[in-house]
């Protein structure tokens, strides 16, 4: 009996394999390289200090207040980072944090 069911039963289906990898943005990359000027900009427009629900509420407009002020260098390079680190992955120091 218990062969009948091996040989016959349901067979199960092999899924895709999930892939976790993490895909990099512009505000990202910005957020990591200019995490100076984010937490200056948060601290002006919240007028609180990180780590508190007030900061952290404010960090995302910061973030794109950040990204908006950046020049069309600036912009370029970063978005260059952005490919690069989609394609491949960022460097170790990045990795780590």
């Amino acid at each position: 009996m218990k062969h009948w069911f091996y040989n016959n039963g349901r067979q199960r289906t092999d899924r895709n394999k999930v892939k976790y990898t993490k895909c990099w943005t512009l505000k990202l990359v910005v957020g990591f390289m200019k995490k100076a000027e984010v937490q200056e900009v948060c601290k002006e427009l919240t007028n609180s200090n990180p780590g508190t629900r007030e900061y952290i509420a404010g960090y995302q407009k910061a973030l794109g207040r950040v990204v908006e002020d950046l020049d069309e260098d600036e912009e370029t390079k970063y978005q260059k980072l952005v490919t690069e680190w989609n394609q491949r992955s960022p460097p170790m120091e990045i990795q780590r944090k």
